[in-house]
Parts: C-alpha cells; structure tokens; sequence
C-alpha cells in the first residue's frame, strides 16, 4: 500500500496546465488558452470549448467562496471583452457564439453548492472536486464531477459473470473455508 500525501503548489499556471490536460483526455475539450484577463477585472484560467459550449474553467487550491468569486468575475470580463477575443482568436479556434458555462475545480464543495448555483446563475455551472498528490515536476491528480451521474450503472448490471469467468480463465478453486 502507497500512501500519497496531498501536492501543495505555489505555482497556480502549472496547476491549471496539469487539470487542463485531463479536461482534454477526459471531456474531449480543445484547450483554447490559460490565464485570461487579470485579478482586477476578472481572469479565466481556462478557456476551452467543445462543438456546443464554451468552456470558462477555474482552478482554485483554496476555499470555495474564492474559487466562486474568480469564477463570476472572470464570466463578467469575458462577456465585456467578446470583441477583443474575437479579434485576437479566429472563429475556427474561438466560436463566441455558443454559450458559455463555468468550470469550477477545487477541493471541497459544500453539498448544496450546485443546487444553489444552478438556482442562482442564469450560466450552467458544473463543479468538479479535485486533489493533487506527487511533486511540481510531476504532479498526479483525482478529479472528479460533483454531482455526475455514476459512470454506468447498466453495464454492470447487464455483465454476464460466467462469460466474464470464462473469457478471465476463472475456475473454482475446490478448497474449503478452513484452507
């Protein structure tokens, strides 16, 4: 047994980089750019975008309020500068004219927090929990959505075991409880 003691990284860009790779392994996601904006007037960690959304993702090692408000300013200043994205990104890499949601990764979330925000954001909001085990230089990160429906329920259900036992080569081992 291997017991991982959680990664604390003073470096926030590297971090975002990290997540946005498995953004991109795991959703599919075309990763557009990182640190938009600046703490001032709003800043996205993430922009990424799929073929019906647009994608503005936020990091946060720390509490949720932060990560929340990081969130809601970053939506603020992207919906205020759509036309120097549109300049800067070409509609082949940036389509503005799909939707955008909010992507909030952190470690914990209170469990009413997406029901709160789906009630309170006119933007879809999908939060995700994550943790970073290992070093900086190669970081191992558990992310996981808050709220997702399980994997697939059916498949598991459907599983024929006796073709599972023979496709496995798993034959009764013919000992006794006391062996």
């Amino acid at each position: 047994m291997r017991f991982l003691k959680p990664l604390i990284t003073g470096d926030h860009a590297e971090m975002a980089k990290a997540c946005s790779q498995w953004f991109r392994d795991e959703l599919g996601l075309k990763i557009v750019e990182y640190n938009l904006g600046n703490t001032f007037t709003g800043s996205i960690d993430i922009l990424a975008t799929d073929a019906t959304s647009l994608f503005l993702i936020t990091v946060s090692s720390t509490q949720v309020e932060e990560a929340l408000l990081r969130s809601l300013s970053g939506l603020w200043w992207f919906s205020v500068n759509k036309t120097f994205l549109a300049r800067v990104f070409s509609k082949n890499e940036l389509d503005l004219t799909l939707p955008p949601q909010i992507m909030i990764l952190a470690p914990n979330f209170p469990p009413e927090a997406k029901a709160i925000m789906s009630r309170a954001l006119t933007v879809p909001v999908r939060l995700f929990r994550f943790m970073a085990f290992g070093s900086e230089a190669n970081p191992e990160l558990f992310i996981e959505e808050v709220g997702a429906p399980p994997a697939s329920p059916q498949s598991a259900q459907t599983e024929d075991f006796s073709a599972l036992r023979r496709r496995l080569g798993i034959e009764k081992a013919g000992v006794s409880d006391e062996e």
